[in-house]
């Protein structure tokens, strides 16, 4: 009994001395770094007050006077400092203890690895939203297909040659807004389907930013006599916009961030964001059939530039260009758009390879329930040999 008792009043005065060692704070040190009242080294002074405040990481961890002074002070210092020529000057000496001047550093401002978007527009047009919508439109003439505060892209579609309904783009446009000196300058990208693509921006650069590591780049393939594509990165908004013209037709796409594909003009229509208007979209599946043997045969047996077959939408929309155009360069600019869907978002294909033309012409039920019929169908007759 002596012991329990014993054992029990140590236990008390361990546990109070732990809440007292615990419940004492020890002070944040942080009046220790002070800001100078004088604004003529405004940059340096901040400078040298976050190397101070930043010293007291360990003694001040979890004062949250100290967590909002820091951040209200990296906020300050990023929006009056970074690339001030007067910092960068006075930076310069062998004995500053400031830190290295980002003037030619350009801030990435959104992350490679978080989720991204697609969006497509190729062909009569067909459509591909960033939420994933499938769509064909008529919009005739000029429309906007892309505009947020970093860049917009803008198509112009003409009729079909032979077609009493078709149109299809053939003149785009690419503008890189100005944002910074150090990441771009304004840059215009244009293409019209009656030319081969231009190797350059208008200005006849191909880049912005460092050649070790360049901000903007544009790049130029052939992919054969009478096609090339062109890949324009911006690395510091970590998008990447493809222009493909297969004869004298153009296609678009782009991959850009989450954040960034919903920043748009909710009173404008911005095809990617918004979609067609609905009074510009067609049901393919109420078009006319004409020559739709030809069509069908024609496109389940083209074979893409890197060996695939047209599946989903894009044999679908391959369908239906070709019944409503009869120009086979649709056939060619379906698998632009495909290998585009291969190379940025593989992940939405389903890999279908049945054509909704394929058994009903007017229903994609009647091709989807044939489909999962003969799907049941095989069930049965392998369960029955297993048996």
């Amino acid at each position: 009994m002596l012991v329990s008792n014993l054992i029990h009043r140590v236990w008390i005065i361990w546990v109070t001395v732990i809440a007292v060692c615990t419940c004492v704070p020890v002070p944040c040190p942080q009046d220790t770094c002070a800001l100078s009242d004088v604004k003529d080294n405004q940059c340096r002074d901040l400078d040298a007050y976050l190397k101070c405040m930043k010293s007291l990481s360990k003694k001040c961890r979890g004062d949250i006077g100290y967590h909002s002074a820091i951040t209200v002070s990296n906020s300050e210092f990023k929006k009056k400092c970074i690339g001030h020529e007067d910092f960068s000057r006075n930076n310069s000496g062998e004995n500053s203890q400031m830190v290295p001047s980002t003037h030619n550093a350009c801030p990435m401002l959104f992350d490679d690895k978080k989720e991204h978007r697609f969006c497509g527009l190729f062909g009569d047009p067909h459509l591909r939203t960033f939420d994933g919508k499938y769509q064909t439109c008529r919009i005739h003439g000029a429309w906007q297909v892309i505009d947020n505060p970093f860049f917009s892209i803008m198509v112009t579609n003409d009729a079909v040659l032979n077609s009493t309904t078709a149109t299809a783009p053939t003149k785009l446009t690419v503008m890189l807004k100005a944002h910074k000196p150090e990441c771009t300058s304004y840059k215009l990208f244009e293409a019209q389907g009656d030319s081969q693509l231009p190797d350059k921006f208008v200005d006849s650069t191909t880049s912005s930013g460092p050649a070790s590591s360049p901000t903007v780049s544009l790049s130029w393939r052939s992919n054969d006599n009478n096609s090339e594509t062109v890949i324009i990165r911006l690395s510091y908004i970590s998008t990447i916009i493809t222009v493909t013209r297969v004869g004298k037709y153009l296609s678009i796409s782009a991959k850009l961030p989450d954040q960034l594909a919903q920043v748009f003009d909710q009173d404008k229509n911005v095809l990617c964001s918004s979609g067609c208007p609905t009074s510009e979209q067609i049901d393919i599946k109420q078009v006319t059939i004409s020559e739709l043997d030809r069509g069908l045969t024609l496109c389940h047996n083209s074979i893409g530039p890197t060996g695939h077959k047209l599946t989903d939408q894009y044999l679908d929309w391959c369908v239906f260009d070709m019944m409503t155009s009869h120009d086979e360069q649709f056939i060619k600019a379906s698998h632009a758009a495909y290998s585009d869907v291969l190379f940025f978002e593989p992940r939405s294909l389903f890999n279908r390879t049945v054509s909704v033309f394929e058994f009903n012409p007017d229903s994609t039920a009647d091709a989807n329930c044939i489909c999962r019929l003969n799907l049941f169908i095989l069930t049965i007759i392998a369960l029955y040999n297993f048996l």
